[in-house]
């Protein structure tokens, strides 16, 4: 199986390296990709040699990484989140913890909780539970199909509010 770790672009992450880590020694035959963010360093790297692991990928290479992947664990920043949703993807997410200085607010908790409520996706606080999911993952397993119906549906219903209230100013 082929897993792609994202954690975002501004701080260390260390519960997300020790995720890689873990999943790593459990499972050393599968592809594990990290992409630890370029402040990531000490604890927010993971130890164990098997991963490929880089604080950035390059465009298309990233692109190419996601594509591949079975299955993706991001810190639940919009961007991934909204990637994996928008292509179908099956992904899993951590969020920062302001709480743990991962982050200055807990705005990733908010939006996991929220992405989790809208469209049943899970995410873990905690390293040992998203070891497990990941494990657990069934690589023939998909999201929801109507979830992409779902999302092109409110864009749409955005759209249309939006042009009635520009035409009402």
């Amino acid at each position: 199986m082929k897993v792609l770790f994202t954690a975002g672009t501004q701080f260390a992450f260390p519960r997300m390296a020790r995720a890689v880590d873990a999943v790593a020694g459990e499972r050393p035959d599968w592809e594990l990709v990290y992409q630890a963010g370029p402040r990531a360093q000490g604890d927010a790297l993971p130890r164990n040699a098997g991963p490929l692991v880089q604080p950035f990928f390059p465009a298309a290479e990233f692109q190419a990484l996601f594509e591949a992947a079975d299955l993706v664990v991001t810190h639940a920043g919009m961007g991934n989140i909204m990637a994996c949703l928008e292509q179908g993807k099956p992904f899993l997410m951590m969020p920062r913890l302001a709480t743990r200085g991962e982050h200055r607010n807990d705005h990733q908790r908010d939006t996991a909780e929220a992405v989790a409520r809208m469209y049943g996706i899970a995410y873990c606080l905690e390293v040992e539970p998203l070891v497990k999911a990941v494990l657990a993952h069934d690589p023939a397993s998909h999201p929801p199909y109507d979830v992409m119906e779902r999302i092109r549906h409110e864009r749409q219903h955005f759209g249309q509010q939006l042009n009635r209230l520009i035409q009402q100013l």
